[in-house]
């Protein structure tokens, strides 16, 4: 093999090294720019406190009464239409 031949071969493998290289970096900053949004989103997260929470419960199950009174309202006009 002559010596430009090996050359040129050497020349292509660091080439497609250095392209492989690069590709990892950029998804290496990707992912390090995805992480640093989790923690910026973790870190703005606040609890909600027992109240806030307590609140959302009673609220659900108003909705969920007022729902089934519906429904059984629903089921007995129907009954009553036969």
């Amino acid at each position: 093999m002559s010596h430009n031949n090996l050359s040129d071969l050497v020349a292509a493998r660091m080439e497609t090294a250095r392209v492989k290289a690069d590709q990892r970096m950029s998804a290496a900053e990707a992912a390090r720019a995805r992480a640093g949004l989790r923690v910026e989103e973790a870190e703005g997260f606040v609890r909600p406190t027992k109240q806030e929470i307590a609140q959302v419960r009673s609220e659900a199950r108003a909705q969920g009464k007022q729902l089934a009174d519906d429904l059984r309202a629903r089921g007995a006009a129907l009954k009553a239409g036969r």
